[in-house]
């Protein structure tokens, strides 16, 4: 045994040393998913945005169903391919129930994880309520009334956001992006 001793030790080291270079890729690969997240709902914002100011119901039923889209992805049941559409296969509400199983459990501290579940849960939330309203939209047969549907799903994801400002705020995903060290380089 005296003579295995120090290749014994080298396997050990090399395994802890394997076992921490996936926690690295996980933690990074976790940090890439959030990033593209949070670039997804800033486009959504676009999209809300575009809606809210469409000249006409038709444009502004594109731009809604881009947004619905975008929150439901491919497997959605409001889920409609658009002709020449470029559109993630993934959408935002599949996403973040997901989220907070991105970060592996020793990848934050316990208190991070709670406040980042909280935050999962407000952001789940108002893209669901988001969602209502866009869908609320497209069934309106006139344009003031469908863009006030959509300046409504426009406030829900603005709120998913949770855009900084010096007031209290309802935790969202810059929570999140703030707990894991992103909030600098999501832009």
């Amino acid at each position: 045994m005296g003579r295995h001793r120090p290749v014994i030790v080298a396997l050990i080291v090399l395994v802890l040393a394997s076992a921490a270079g996936q926690a690295q890729a996980d933690s990074e690969a976790a940090e890439v998913r959030l990033i593209g997240f949070a670039g997804r709902l800033r486009l959504s914002l676009s999209l809300a945005s575009f809606a809210v100011y469409a000249p006409s119901l038709n444009d502004l039923r594109l731009h809604a169903q881009q947004l619905v889209n975008l929150l439901e992805g491919v497997g959605g049941p409001h889920y409609v391919r658009l002709p020449d559409a470029d559109e993630p296969s993934r959408g935002l509400r599949p996403d973040v129930a997901s989220l907070v199983g991105w970060f592996r459990d020793g990848s934050l501290r316990p208190e991070a994880r709670v406040r980042i579940a909280a935050a999962a849960r407000n952001v789940s939330f108002y893209l669901g309520m988001a969602l209502e309203a866009v869908l609320a939209g497209l069934r309106e047969r006139r344009l003031d009334r469908a863009s006030e549907d959509l300046l409504r799903a426009y406030a829900y994801l603005s709120a998913a956001y949770e855009q900084p400002n010096e007031i209290a705020t309802v935790p969202g995903l810059r929570t999140i992006l703030r707990l894991v060290g992103l909030a600098e380089a999501e832009g």
